[in-house]
């Protein structure tokens, strides 16, 4: 049992249960919007999710064996705690599970064609970690987008199945104000991506992976994650000073737990190394994805 929680990475799949429970119980339903889903369907909805990014990650697992073989011995699983065939066989039966869950959560909302969205998932997912992956800058984009459309995706199902002309401009917003937080997960796991890059340079060479690291050198990539970051913060800055500017809760979360962790991790990637030092900064940028989360339901709470 410890080896599945291992392989399906469930501090990741944990993240993903823990930002959709927040944006229902923090954000939609304070702010007072109509809600599409009952709690039965918020939980397939859960749990849809939940199961595709377990088994994103046993997939990743399996075709990562080599390169994390080099990069980091002591957590390969495949092929030492768990044999490949019951590896795939696990994943099979957590995406075919989540693709039911989907359907039959879609055809309960009357709206069949959102199904769609569980099977699209479920194949990128494959596609990325079998293909996208080692393409330069496309699987760290890819990757990226989905976290942020776990963001959206539970606002689509929630909001978009009850939409009317009387409630059309209320719901609208609350999807924007989740597309500016998609936005912002997007941005601050594509640097962690890149960061990533950089720590695992060598495995990934060594499995014929065309990363930006490898492509431009780890020292360059670092600088060009560092920019990239100070471009991320400038845009927190100004969302801060144009939406949070009156809220000092809010305001001092964000510049301390959000923004100065971004500063710290843009300023050490000018003189960052070694492997462990990028490992210590992809950490970092994990955890202020994590805080970046939590910052939706202190808003919430403090407006």
């Amino acid at each position: 049992m410890l080896t599945f929680f291992k392989l399906i990475r469930w501090p990741n799949v944990l993240m993903t249960i823990l930002t959709q429970l927040v944006i229902v119980y923090a954000i939609l339903i304070p702010s007072g919007v109509d809600m599409a889903l009952s709690w039965w369907q918020l939980s397939l909805l859960i749990i849809s999710t939940a199961l595709l990014t377990a088994g994103g990650n046993v997939i990743n697992d399996i075709q990562d064996v080599v390169i994390d073989t080099i990069n980091k011995p002591e957590k390969v699983l495949v092929g030492k705690s768990i044999s490949e065939n019951s590896a795939f066989t696990i994943y099979a039966v957590l995406t075919v599970i989540a693709v039911i869950a989907g359907f039959i959560l879609a055809n309960s909302l009357d709206k069949p064609i959102m199904a769609t969205v569980f099977v699209f998932v479920a194949f990128l997912l494959y596609i990325y970690a079998t293909t996208l992956k080692s393409m330069l800058l496309v699987g760290n984009i890819v990757i990226s987008l989905l976290v942020g459309l776990v963001i959206m995706i539970t606002g689509i199902f929630e909001l978009y199945p009850v939409i009317t002309p009387v409630n059309q401009g209320a719901q609208q917003t609350m999807l924007k104000i989740l597309f500016d937080f998609a936005v912002g997960a997007f941005l601050i796991n594509l640097a962690r991506e890149w960061v990533k890059d950089c720590e695992d340079i060598n495995g990934d060479h060594a499995g014929g992976r065309n990363t930006l690291a490898i492509a431009i050198g780890r020292i360059r990539a670092a600088r060009v994650v560092s920019v990239f970051l100070f471009g991320v913060i400038g845009l927190l800055v100004w969302y801060v000073y144009n939406y949070l500017y009156q809220n000092q809760i809010a305001l001092f979360y964000f510049v301390f737990i959000i923004i100065a962790p971004l500063m710290y991790v843009m300023l050490r990637l000018w003189s960052s190394e070694k492997t462990a030092q990028f490992h210590l900064l992809s950490t970092i940028l994990k955890v202020v994805l994590l805080t970046g989360i939590c910052s939706m339901a202190v808003i919430a709470l403090t407006i």
